[in-house]
């Protein structure tokens, strides 16, 4: 399998017998947003995940708001997390091969209504080749959910008030 492109039935095969690389790392406590420090375990442990030809999830618990949100990076082929894979026969054919891209997947009771937001940062192919300004880009993704979830928090307290 390789890690640029993939064929429908490979990834859901993979994704519902556990054959891919995974990792969870230790929980951070964050103030207010991330920083490309606190990220750099994540960002490294995927990459290196990736360059091993596999499909990949790494997972960052952050203690944020008195809350855990776990931002997870997941190589996929659709905007939907592993947890769905069953899901993705509903938009494919079996034997398509599809380019396999990058899913920043935020989990948090105050994310919004969910629980699960879930960004797709373009495909690893691209990744590869410039790790660093999608990083950036993916800092910024994971700031603005933290951001909203601070704002949900806050409304939902305001209302029992």
């Amino acid at each position: 399998m390789g890690v640029m492109k993939v064929k429908v039935e490979t990834f859901v095969n993979e994704i519902e017998n556990n054959a891919f690389q995974s990792a969870v790392l230790e929980i951070l406590s964050v103030k207010k947003n991330v920083d490309r420090e606190e990220c750099n375990r994540l960002f490294e442990q995927f990459r290196s995940f990736l360059k091993q030809d596999k499909l990949t999830r790494v997972s960052q618990p952050l203690h944020f708001e008195d809350e855990t949100v776990t931002i997870s990076l997941e190589s996929g082929i659709i905007n939907l997390p592993f947890a769905n894979s069953n899901r993705v026969d509903n938009f494919f054919e079996k034997n398509e091969e599809t380019d396999v891209i990058i899913n920043l997947i935020v989990e948090a009771a105050d994310v919004n209504a969910s629980g699960l937001r879930i960004d797709s940062f373009g495909t690893v192919k691209d990744y590869l080749a410039d790790y660093e300004n999608v990083n950036q880009a993916l800092i910024t993704g994971i700031n603005e959910q933290l951001e909203l979830l601070a704002e949900n928090k806050n409304a939902k307290s305001e209302k029992k008030d």
